[in-house]
Order: C-alpha cells, then sequence, then structure tokens
C-alpha cells in the first residue's frame, strides 16, 4: 500500500515541456539535503530561508520538506523520527511512502557539510523551471491577438523580477511566519543601528525625519503634493540629494524637465553661480571655478534620471523592474502624477488617476522601496486677496481626484510657503516667514498626521534645509495644526 501511495505521490511531478524534454531537476541533491538536515541539527539553519518546499522537484520531498520547515518554525529537533511524526499530522506520513521512505533519506548521506553547495543546484533548477514556466505564459500572450503587446511586456518585466528578486513563491504566510519575521525584522534593525547603519532613507530633514520614524521606509508610497510654484520639484531633488550622499540608489522619474534642467538645480546651489549667466553663456572665470567645485560634490552619485517628456505607468514599472534586478534602487522619486500616461483608456481621468496611483503601490511592495511621488494641487479659489491665499493652507481635498490618491497613499505631504503670496506676512508668533516654508503631513499610516514641520531655504529657493528651531528638537518638533483627536493616524 505504501509503495502504491508512493508511485502515485511520484507521478505528481512536473510535466514535460511543449519540446518533449524533462524539467531541470536534481532528485538525487533532494534527497542529500532532506536526509542531511535529519542527520545533524545544524543543517537546517544553514538553508532556513533559502530554499522552500517549492524549489524542490519531487513532490514527495516537497511534503517532507514542508514538515520540516514546521519543525524548524518551532524549534523542534529535526530528525527521521520527529519528521515522520510531523507527516503523520499533517496527514502525509503514507503518500510519502511511510516512514520506510523517511528512513531511506538518511541512509546513504555520509556527512551534510556540502548541504549548501547542494542547496544552491537545487535552487538553480527551481529558476530554470520558472523561466521555463514563465516564458510558455508569455508566448501564449503573444500568440493571443486581444491582449495589448503592452501587457505582455509588462507580464515579462513582472515575470523576470519575481524569479530575481524573490526567496520563495508563497503570497500566504501563518500568523507564526508573520511573527516570527517581525520579531527578525526588529532585531535587524537594531543591529543596524548599533552598527551607526539605518534601515530607513533620510529625507534630508530632521523634522521630517523624526516625524516618520527615521526617514522614508519601503514599501510606503508617499505623495508630496504643492500648488503650483512651490518648489515641488526643489523638494524632490534635496529628498534625492539626502538619500545619496547617504549611499542609497535613487531613481528619478523626470517628465517634466530635462536631466540638465535639474543637475543644473544642484549647481546652483552655490550662491556665488548665476542661473541667468549660465544660461546665456556669461560665466565669469570665478564662476566656472565655483561650478567645476560644485560639479565634484555631485560625481559618481548612485542617482539615475529618466527625463521622457511622456511615460507611461507601465513604463516606469519596467524601469524600475530593470534597476532593481541590478540591485541599484532603493529610492524611486517621480515628478509628477498628472503627466503619467496609460495604455489602457478611461472614461474619466480620476478612474485612470486611481489605476496609476494603485499600479504605483503595488510596485512599493513587489519592489519593497519607497515612492515619492509629486502631486499638482488646484490653485487657490480665485477672488481670495494675497493674505488669504498665505494663510490657506493645502489640504486632502485640494488634491485632484484626491479620492483615490487618498485612498492608495501611505503618506501624504503638502509643502506650503506663505511669504510666496504675501512677502511681509509672519506666523501667529510675529516671526516672517520670509525664507521658511512648511511641509503639512496630512496623512500617515504609522504616524501621526495634522503636523507641519518647518524648513528653511536661500532667497533663490535652491537649498533646502531644517529650520533652527530654538525649542526642543525631539518629535514633536513639528507644529500642531489640529486637535488630539485628529492626530489619529488613520
Amino acid at each position: 500500500m505504501e509503495n502504491q501511495n508512493h508511485n502515485k505521490k511520484k507521478q505528481e511531478r512536473l510535466p514535460m515541456t511543449e519540446m518533449g524534454r524533462i524539467q531541470p531537476q536534481a532528485r538525487e541533491l533532494e534527497k542529500a539535503v532532506l536526509g542531511a538536515v535529519m542527520l545533524e541539527k545544524e543543517a537546517f539553519q544553514s538553508i532556513d530561508g533559502f530554499l522552500s518546499e517549492d524549489d524542490f522537484y519531487d513532490p514527495v520531498h516537497q511534503t517532507i520538506f514542508k514538515a520540516v520547515s514546521n519543525l524548524g518554525l518551532r524549534s523542534e529537533p529535526i530528525d527521521m523520527l520527529t519528521v515522520s511524526q510531523e507527516l503523520r499530522k499533517m496527514g502525509e506520513l503514507e503518500s510519502v511512502g511511510g516512514p520506510v521512505y523517511v528512513s531511506d533519506l538518511t541512509g546513504n548521506i555520509g556527512s551534510a557539510a556540502n548541504i549548501e553547495h547542494h542547496a544552491r543546484i537545487i535552487k538553480q533548477m527551481s529558476i530554470a523551471r520558472q523561466i521555463i514556466s514563465a516564458t510558455s505564459a508569455i508566448q501564449q500572450m503573444a500568440f493571443d491577438d486581444t491582449i495589448d503587446v503592452s501587457e505582455t511586456l509588462e507580464e515579462f518585466e513582472k515575470k523576470c523580477t519575481e524569479i530575481v528578486i524573490s526567496s520563495t513563491g508563497e503570497s500566504t504566510i501563518t500568523i507564526n511566519e508573520a511573527i516570527k519575521n517581525t520579531l527578525d525584522k526588529a532585531s535587524e534593525v537594531q543591529k543596524l543601528k548599533q552598527q551607526g547603519l539605518d534601515i530607513s532613507i533620510t529625507t534630508g530633514l530632521k523634522g521630517l525625519d523624526d516625524a516618520f520614524l527615521g526617514g522614508w521606509r519601503s514599501p510606503d508610497l508617499i505623495v508630496v503634493g504643492a500648488r503650483p510654484s512651490m518648489g515641488k520639484t526643489q523638494l524632490a531633488l534635496s529628498f534625492s540629494k539626502a538619500a545619496f550622499n547617504a549611499g542609497r540608489h535613487v531613481l528619478f522619474i523626470s517628465i517634466e524637465m530635462s536631466a540638465n534642467q535639474l543637475i543644473s538645480r544642484y549647481l546652483l546651489e552655490d550662491e556665488s553661480i548665476s542661473n541667468y549667466n549660465l544660461k546665456t553663456g556669461q560665466m565669469s572665470q570665478h564662476e566656472w571655478e565655483a561650478l567645476d567645485r560644485q560639479a565634484s560634490m555631485f560625481y559618481n552619485r548612485n542617482l539615475t534620471i529618466v527625463d521622457k517628456p511622456s511615460i507611461t505607468v507601465s513604463e516606469i514599472k519596467s524601469i524600475a523592474r530593470k534597476q532593481k534586478r541590478k540591485q541599484k534602487l532603493d529610492l524611486l522619486v517621480i515628478d509628477y502624477l498628472g503627466l503619467i500616461g496609460t495604455s489602457a483608456r478611461f472614461e474619466r481621468r480620476d478612474l485612470e488617476i486611481g489605476f496609476i496611483t494603485r499600479s504605483l503601490k503595488s510596485l512599493c511592495k513587489e519592489l519593497d522601496i519607497p515612492t515619492i511621488l509629486l502631486a499638482q494641487l488646484n490653485r487657490p479659489p480665485k477672488g481670495l486677496s494675497d493674505e488669504a491665499k498665505a494663510v490657506k493652507e493645502p489640504d486632502l481635498e485640494d488634491l485632484r481626484e484626491s479620492g483615490n490618491i487618498e485612498q492608495d497613499a501611505d503618506k501624504v505631504c503638502f509643502i506650503h510657503r506663505p511669504a510666496y503670496y504675501k512677502e511681509d506676512i509672519s506666523d501667529s508668533k510675529g516671526e516672517s516667514w520670509q525664507n521658511r516654508g512648511k511641509i503639512l503631513i496630512a496623512k500617515d499610516r504609522d504616524g501621526i498626521r495634522n503636523h507641519s514641520v518647518i524648513f528653511h531655504h536661500d532667497d533663490r529657493f535652491k537649498r533646502i534645509s531644517d529650520y533652527p528651531i530654538h525649542h526642543s528638537t525631539q518629535f514633536p518638533t513639528a507644529t500642531t495644526r489640529g486637535t488630539a483627536s485628529e492626530g489619529t493616524p488613520f
């Protein structure tokens, strides 16, 4: 009976390809790995997290490795007897061949010393099978003339990225696994902090870092909105600079401005360089020397710029996936939402915006990165005085198609510079708003909303920095905009 069940299980292996070729496999090495983890108690630790049950070709071995993983998750001993008992609890002992087959796995293993090498070969075979499966599916899509080719390309990019960056094919996770992963993550953050490193990405502004518990974190979609001429792009460049100066890889998708225009803004941070002289070819020797010094500060930085005048969300996802596969993507910045297109047609723009923001949020999770998405706000209502415009701070209702954006974003921030509308305006303490602005935190899933962080900028709004607040710099350094009840995260 046991042999019949075992033979039946073996017949459930992956089928041949259309060309009649056997799928890539290493059954003998699978046996060696399973035998090794049952022979030496430390063997499983060396492959835990590297191999999953789906990496095994033989369904019998998949089931046995699942039992091994269950024991490892509970930190219980792993040997022939405990694995057999776990298989019995799973109701799978007879289907894998019974205790006899489990025992046979340990019979011809001399040592577990080569388990990592064997595991790598098994993983390679598993990846090869995934590639075969993915390309077969893409071929079917390519032959289907009812499917738009852009959808086929996007699916191809997605499948390639999944194969490269994912350690397992699982999309579900038990609560025990989730708890273990969360505790491991907390431990990792603690170790990195003790080494002087940080898992978050600095914003470049201490007040904002404090508000966001260290800075930008994956897989957050962060929407930064502002009215026209408030300095969205300049602030995004400042965020990017802080990130790549900290050694992070930044991908800047610029739809509105060219790469030359963006880099010029970095170079013009030096106040001794005239923007007029730079653009009209009237630079002095002193300015050229300053330009060279400024340029040297940005050489070899981890910044990649895409300056296509029109781009679809599918193209953005494709470019980001390529960067991630090259291990050169930690932060994605997109300037800006209103200029992103789609290959599909929608009845209304708000439906298209919803599709874009959902796609970008999905990309954040897929690549495990934070994304800063700039958005244009509606102008202040006509008829308002300059003082009324300066006093009226933007809010979520000012976002164009705000319902979709607000739903998909993890964080929503607004830029507000009162002095842009009225030069001599002051705050409630009588302090001028000249060369100062605020970042309003309207939404934060992981923190407190309805706070603002004050920042300082130079006269030309080229350099942005922390504002020297005289009171405590511990969070909340930001000024509260709402009541205590309004500060509840949502």
